[in-house]
């Protein structure tokens, strides 16, 4: 009797105690269950392009970087017009949310966001969403203090940029080495941001402005013969002997024919009063191709304006570099005494940067109210700017008063910018504009990994 009624109570012990955990393990699924699908996004929304049968069991948590630094998390994916983009650095998928590195998770300009490398259902991914912009397709998030792609506005600033069509917020790359590297040509580029430009006399948009990464050469801006500005050169950009060296259309010519644009060797101007030595662009020339990709935009040939050149700060420079006051440069001949005719705009491919998109490389906003003359007593403004080689290099644009007809900017080798004689022999960078068209297909934007291209039919 002893031994039955111990086995009877025994099994309805154990029945309470498998039923008691029962009911714990179908809570606790559903509660996990629930957790982990409550961010499942449906396929219909055509954000992901995986590679399992069955999307719907991919799910994804989203979080937003709200002011303060923190990551809240989101109900919904936060929006492109809302200023975020994915950051790709931070977001991650795998198993029960688990980091899997063999997961790669992406997002293009169309907010179309993409994984791959998904192999087993009941995947999880963490969406980490930031402020930035989108660079050739890229996604960047902005930084705030390190090397990086940084919003610049020019709210503050008035006149013609500031006409119908001006967008006010570019976005630059700035800091002592942020990550612009980009290959071009199968040679190193960076990549100056995304700016405006004309495309024509009328229209304003933005376009990825690049700049290689190594000097061509040194050589004259534009010199001239010594009857003319005692043989120190003249500063028009449109009848340049750098522009002729760059671009097409000047075979003719007996000196700096095209000679980059064709890859050919030759004679290129050296310095002021038309001194010349041998070139050779043979391996230095852009490729057809790529030429082709770069597209053909008005630019802007503005400056100064005034004789006070040192006087102006960053955000001056940049509007300044857009107006008309190039006009004031040599109102008659008497004024100048070399018979060329100045312009605000010339229309072609290859060009160099302006004095403002060297400033715009240096983190530190601060330093765009300094101005030009105090430049060189600020080692955080030099220091802390990639474009800075400290060498003499060409800018493009020229200083406008009549006594200085034939000074354009150059940088220093101390790290800052002044005026020179435009016969002079300088560094020469050249810098170009890319059609909208190209994509960054690959790469993480660093010197050992650049920024890698779309290769695209070109009619």
């Amino acid at each position: 009797m002893k031994l039955e009624s111990f086995k009877e109570r025994n099994h309805k012990k154990i029945g309470i105690i498998i039923f008691t955990f029962v009911c714990i393990f179908l809570v606790t699924g559903i509660v996990l269950y629930r957790a982990f699908a409550i961010f499942q996004v449906d396929i219909t929304q055509n954000i992901m392009n995986g590679t399992i049968e069955e999307p719907g069991d991919i799910y994804f948590a989203f979080y937003k970087k709200k002011e303060n630094g923190e990551f809240k998390i989101q109900k919904e994916m936060p929006r492109k017009e809302e200023g975020y983009i994915l950051d790709e650095n931070q977001s991650y998928c795998g198993i029960t949310g688990a980091k899997d590195d063999n997961i790669k998770v992406s997002e293009n300009e169309d907010e179309i966001i993409y994984v791959s490398g998904v192999t087993t259902s009941r995947t999880k991914c963490n969406l980490y969403f930031v402020k930035g912009g989108y660079i050739l397709g890229k996604g960047v998030p902005f930084e705030t203090s390190n090397d990086g792609l940084y919003e610049v506005n020019h709210d503050e600033l008035t006149g013609t940029i500031n006409d119908t069509g001006f967008q006010k917020t570019e976005y630059r790359y700035a800091g002592a080495n942020p990550d612009n590297y980009l290959t071009f040509n199968n040679e190193t580029w960076r990549i100056i941001g995304l700016v405006n430009v004309m495309t024509d006399e009328s229209t304003i948009e933005q376009r990825v402005k690049i700049i290689k990464n190594e000097s061509i050469g040194s050589y004259s801006w534009y010199t001239s013969s010594s009857s003319i500005n005692s043989g120190y050169g003249i500063n028009e950009w449109s009848e340049a002997n750098i522009m002729k060296l760059l671009n097409p259309g000047y075979d003719n010519e007996s000196i700096n024919n095209s000679l980059y644009w064709n890859g050919k060797n030759g004679t290129c101007y050296k310095s002021y009063k038309n001194y010349t030595l041998s070139c050779d662009f043979q391996n230095l020339a852009l490729s057809q191709s790529n030429f082709a990709i770069a597209d053909n935009i008005v630019w802007n040939l503005g400056s100064n304006g005034n004789n006070d050149y040192w006087s102006i700060n960053t955000q001056q420079l940049y509007e300044l570099e857009r107006s008309s006051n190039n006009g004031k440069i040599c109102t008659s001949n008497d004024e100048c005494n070399d018979e060329v005719k100045r312009t605000t705009t010339w229309k072609g491919k290859v060009g160099l940067i302006y004095p403002s998109d060297y400033n715009y490389a240096t983190k530190k906003s601060s330093c765009f109210l300094i101005n030009e003359s105090d430049w060189q007593y600020y080692s955080e403004c030099l220091e802390n700017n990639w474009l800075n080689k400290k060498v003499y290099e060409w800018l493009l644009t020229p200083v406008a008063y009549s006594s200085k007809s034939h000074m354009v900017y150059s940088t220093r080798d101390v790290g800052d910018f002044s005026a020179y004689g435009a016969g002079n022999s300088h560094e020469v960078r050249p810098a170009l504009y890319l059609k909208s068209s190209m994509k960054i297909t690959s790469g993480l934007g660093t010197e050992e990994k650049p920024f890698i291209l779309s290769k695209i039919n070109i009619s």
